[in-house]
């Protein structure tokens, strides 16, 4: 190969030389600072995304903050826990046969012989909407297909 290069005239050799720095230059443009700067442009827009869901996270914290002080210590919880299960109670067709608050702020409800389907729609009613936390419960079966006997202790949440 080197016998033949040194058989080419002078002018052949340097066309040759400069073609072979242009595709060379070429291959290192395509094959390495081309992906490197998608990445850097990839990697800044990553930057950019992160950035601002930092701020409308801290923006949330900040709310949650302030929601969190206005609504803690409030000595009606528990009152209002008790509208909202006798009114979620109503809405959802359901008949409780038994309440009782106690004095942690929990609340024990019964229901005897009520539809399971309506019970589960209650119990995501008050969870997913309202942030009650189901604390304990107990469901056994009741005097027909498809109805439950169910105890249930709920918190208001925080």
């Amino acid at each position: 190969m080197q016998q033949w290069f040194n058989n080419l005239r002078r002018q052949e050799q340097l066309i040759l030389l400069f073609g072979s720095f242009v595709v060379l230059a070429y291959l290192l443009f395509v094959v390495i600072l081309s992906p490197m700067s998608d990445s850097v442009s990839s990697l800044q827009q990553q930057n950019t995304q992160a950035a601002e869901s930092l701020v409308a996270v801290k923006a949330l914290a900040k709310e949650y903050k302030s929601l969190q002080k206005s609504g803690a210590g409030k000595s009606g919880a528990k009152q209002n826990l008790t509208r909202l299960i006798d009114a979620t109670v109503k809405s959802n067709q359901l008949t409780m046969s038994r309440f009782q608050p106690s004095s942690s702020g929990d609340v024990q409800v019964r229901f005897e012989n009520a539809v399971f389907n309506d019970i589960v729609a209650w119990i995501s009613l008050l969870e997913n909407d309202h942030g009650v936390m189901v604390k304990d419960l107990s469901i056994n079966n009741g005097a027909a297909t498809g109805l439950v006997n169910v105890s249930v202790r709920l918190r208001q949440g925080a």
